[in-house]
């Protein structure tokens, strides 16, 4: 455990560094902190710090910046709660004040806010798709034998796929299909529906269609489009602003992981309950070793887990962003509760 001194020390070179970027040196804590003390006992205080690995030296300066373990302790043990910053509820505020029909569009929305806010990378995913249910299915004639289909989900997403009808062959013979999805399927969870076109549906629909195998295909398809995990990014290339590496195969890399839905919900996970913060090295993707992302999930009933996440330089103001990551967290999932 540390004194109360030497922790006062610590979150302010945490604060001041995130702040300029600098090291922080003894006569700069001396004028920021009315402690009492000669500029040497701070000094010993310093060193008493870089010995149990909390501060380190940087070597275009005498003074310190936060170390890996530094980072850790003042987040786990010195940070306060920063929930009154009224820039993160004007955020949210003009998040909240443009209308969106589908839940893609508050989504991209929260992250371009968050990006404007921070400055860092921004993403969200939404819930999982273990509650949306099929709404509907139809058939838009296009130009010649270009056919549209599509399909509707509960969560008010409209999936389409434009596809070529067999020459000498009429939409309308396509009818009795689409009548029959939209009477026995509709209402029923997608994931439901996807197993049905891979058992006996197929021979129950051979009284409505001639050929259904090829058509269900297509269906299969479009349905499984509007469940699929999407990733919604803001503030990509800023990644370029706080790292080191300019290796253009490894920030490639980076942008791979963070616009897969599989690999960024291994990477923020699903269980927590609370804010995450993974300082550098802790960051379950060794490709973020030079980062920090603070991230948190919200849980929809009946719909499942998505997430929010910030990725930025280990320096980060931590306080604020783990208060505006929490924040919007709550925001979108009770937006979401009332929207499903």
């Amino acid at each position: 455990m540390l004194t109360d001194r030497q922790s006062l020390i610590l979150a302010t070179i945490v604060k001041d560094y995130a702040k300029n970027g600098k090291a922080v040196g003894s006569k700069t804590l001396l004028q920021d902190l009315d402690l009492g003390v000669s500029s040497a006992t701070i000094r010993n205080e310093m060193a008493v710090l870089e010995d149990r690995g909390l501060l380190q030296k940087e070597h275009t300066s005498s003074g310190r910046v936060p170390s890996q373990g530094g980072y850790r302790y003042y987040v786990d043990r010195l940070m306060t709660d920063d929930q009154s910053d009224l820039e993160i509820q004007k955020a949210l505020q003009r998040v909240f004040a443009r209308n969106f029909q589908q839940v893609d569009d508050l989504l991209q929305q929260a992250v371009d806010e968050l990006v404007n806010l921070t400055g860092y990378t921004a993403m969200a995913l939404k819930p999982e798709a273990m509650g949306t249910r099929l709404s509907g299915f139809r058939l838009v004639p296009l130009d010649g034998q270009q056919i549209l289909a599509i399909v509707v989900t509960n969560d008010g997403d409209v999936t389409s796929q434009s596809f070529r009808l067999p020459e000498g062959m009429d939409v309308s013979e396509l009818d009795g299909m689409v009548a029959y999805i939209n009477d026995t399927l509709v209402d029923c969870l997608v994931v439901d529906v996807l197993k049905t076109l891979s058992g006996d549906l197929p021979l129950k629909m051979e009284r409505v269609i001639r050929t259904p195998a090829a058509f269900l295909q297509l269906f299969g398809d479009v349905l499984a489009s509007s469940i699929s995990d999407e990733v919604f990014i803001g503030g990509q290339l800023n990644v370029l602003d706080y790292t080191s590496d300019t290796d253009p195969k490894a920030l490639k890399q980076i942008l791979q992981v963070i616009q897969s839905p599989e690999a960024m919900r291994k990477v923020v996970g699903t269980a927590n309950e609370g804010v995450m913060v993974q300082i550098g090295g802790e960051n379950r993707n060794d490709l973020f070793d030079q980062y920090s992302l603070v991230s948190a999930t919200y849980h929809i009933p009946r719909h499942g887990a998505g997430a929010i996440a910030l990725l930025g330089p280990t320096r980060m103001p931590y306080a604020k962003m783990v208060a505006t990551v929490d924040q919007f967290r709550n925001a979108i999932g009770q937006k979401l509760i009332e929207y499903y």
